[in-house]
């Protein structure tokens, strides 16, 4: 019966969605040792959400919104976590309506792609919400970009609009500039010193005649830029649906309940689902622009906040910074760490420090992000949770592309209905990142146990290969990390004296002025001691920081550049 169940939903999915829909017969169930939610039909193996699945309204943000004013009209929605000032759930939408008129009247329509170049502040959730109402792109940006990096997506989002913070219009209006967009278009979050219009200054008429015209939830309202770690970022296109998809998914597992933390930068995919999140919920979220760790601290204390969604890096800092004993953040029940992956290590590290639940989710950009998630009450140290509902798992062997079965190492591809509708004018990248039946190959290695858990290894780019065998760097960098004379770490590809590839760690210590205290033998023992012989680091050079991305993601890509030109003059010399 189990069998014929999974076979009929799968049946309907891949009916709805892929342009040659695939007849799957009567499915072969695995031996029992395996996941009970894991099928096989001939060569195609489909692992699937334990989850019952979610109905998914044909609605956008915006009416999810409009829904929340008969119940939550005069709750905060969100509070900024420095000033505490706040707008309620009857303020925002009001304001995001007002500014939606404007916006229309100033040109922009459905299908217009806007910039939207800000750190988190009140009115990040403002803008995102009258673009939506309109079916305009909302297409946000890194507020750290210097005009030539805001130009580069401004182009390649084919943007007619900006809407930028105060503190960064200089770096817009320059942007603007060099893609013909003239200052007109050019509108500011907070009160302009160039003579930019305001969002205040627009939202100060109305027009009550104004017609909303119905959005269709599948079309593209939502265009950020994949992280780049791999490749040059591509625009990709979110739906409504994909997007409340998402919020429905996390919101079965993860009830937010009372305040919650706006840490996560909202033009990152991951803050801007969380936005959506705390929405549906009717939640007030405490939003803070940048980490800081007194401010941050003080945030959770101040507002009691129960869930505090986070990145690696402000783990590590709650697992070893000695601020952390001067605020009170008993109130803080749980920690969910997503954008990059944490180790089992730094998991225990935070855990036995602030006895709070320490949860991973796992997804990426154009999965709206999230397609794990772990649970409150059914977890495992080091997992990145079970799947989410609706969605539908396949790990394939990277050598031969055969699927794997339970247990097994290989690339994971997801189905859902958080799953993109594809890059923006990049047909050549949608081919190559789809199967056939519309399953999203991830380039991460991982795989999924007996209990339907996943396990995230590495990046397929990533693996090191010391003779012959795969070894994982983000495996290197949890034993390290877990070293009490080490803050961070990461691992590259390095070359030994005959040009062989081997592991190499780069280390930052916790304590610089006592370098002399630990030696890079003693780095490499330790590691040893704990790890294969093949996975040993057979390099180690101590540095001052580690690169990473805004959301914490190592920027392993920058390390392996210099650790390519170092071997380079070396050989040269």
């Amino acid at each position: 019966m189990l069998a014929r169940r999974l076979l009929r939903t799968t049946s309907a999915r891949l009916s709805l969605r892929d342009a040659a829909p695939r007849i799957l017969r009567r499915p072969t169930p695995l031996a029992a040792s395996t996941s009970p939610l894991t099928f096989r039909s001939f060569s195609m193996i489909v692992h699937e959400s334990p989850h019952p699945e979610v109905e998914i309204p044909d609605k956008t943000i915006w009416d999810i919104v409009g829904d929340q004013l008969s119940v939550h009209a005069d709750k905060p929605a969100f509070i900024d976590g420095i000033t505490h000032q706040h707008v309620s759930f009857k303020e925002l939408h009001e304001r995001a309506r007002r500014f939606a008129i404007a916006l229309a009247k100033n040109g922009v329509k459905k299908g217009d792609s806007v910039i939207v170049h800000s750190f988190n502040c009140l009115d990040y959730p403002t803008v995102v919400l009258a673009l939506t109402s309109l079916g305009a792109v909302c297409s946000p940006s890194s507020p750290m970009f210097l005009p030539d990096e805001l130009a580069v997506q401004v182009k390649a989002s084919k943007a007619k609009y900006i809407i930028t913070h105060k503190d960064l219009e200089k770096t817009a209006v320059e942007a603007g500039r060099m893609c013909g967009i003239e200052n007109k278009f050019i509108y500011t979050m907070g009160k302009s010193a160039q003579g930019l219009k305001s969002i205040d200054d627009l939202v100060q008429h109305d027009d009550d005649s104004f017609q909303f015209e119905k959005i269709d939830p599948e079309s593209n309202v939502m265009l950020p830029f994949s992280s780049g770690t791999t490749g040059i970022p591509k625009g990709v296109a979110l739906s409504p649906r994909n997007m409340l998809s998402n919020a429905l998914q996390v919101d079965h597992v993860q009830d937010l309940c009372g305040y919650s933390l706006g840490l996560l930068p909202f033009f990152h995919i991951y803050g801007m689902m969380m936005m959506h999140l705390s929405m549906y919920q009717g939640a007030a979220k405490v939003i803070l622009p940048r980490f800081e760790p007194e401010t941050f601290l003080n945030a959770l204390s101040t507002y009691k906040i129960r869930a505090a969604h986070i990145a690696p890096p402000v783990a590590l800092f709650l697992a070893h910074h000695p601020l952390v004993e001067k605020y009170d953040i008993s109130a803080t029940q749980f920690l969910v760490s997503g954008g990059a992956p944490m180790g089992k290590e730094v998991e225990k590290l935070v855990k036995d420090r602030l006895k709070v639940t320490v949860k991973q989710a796992y997804g990426m950009t154009e999965a709206s992000p999230a397609v794990n998630y772990a649970e409150d009450a059914n977890r495992k140290p080091g997992s990145v949770g079970r799947l989410l509902p609706n969605t539908q798992l396949r790990v394939k062997c990277t050598a031969t592309d055969k699927d794997l079965g339970v247990g097994e190492h290989g690339e994971l591809l997801y189905k859902g209905p958080q799953v993109m509708l594809g890059y923006s004018n990049n047909a050549e990248a949608n081919k190559s990142v789809f199967t056939e039946d519309r399953f999203l190959r991830t380039g991460d290695i991982g795989f999924i146990d007996e209990d339907g858990f996943v396990f995230i290894v590495d990046r397929v780019k990533e693996l090191i290969k010391y003779k012959g065998h795969q070894v994982a760097p983000a495996e290197l960098e949890d034993v390290l990390n877990h070293h009490p004379q080490i803050s961070d770490a990461c691992c590259v590809r390095g070359k030994d004296a005959m040009g062989e590839e081997i592991p190499k760690a780069y280390v930052v210590l916790k304590d610089p002025t006592n370098a002399a205290g630990l030696k890079e033998e003693d780095v490499m023992d330790f590691v040893a001691s704990k790890v294969a012989p093949f996975k040993k680091v057979r390099q180690v050079e101590f540095i001052d920081a580690i690169p990473k991305s805004a959301t914490g993601k190592i920027l392993r890509r920058e390390l392996q550049a210099y650790e390519n030109q170092h071997h380079k003059k070396a050989n040269a010399a």
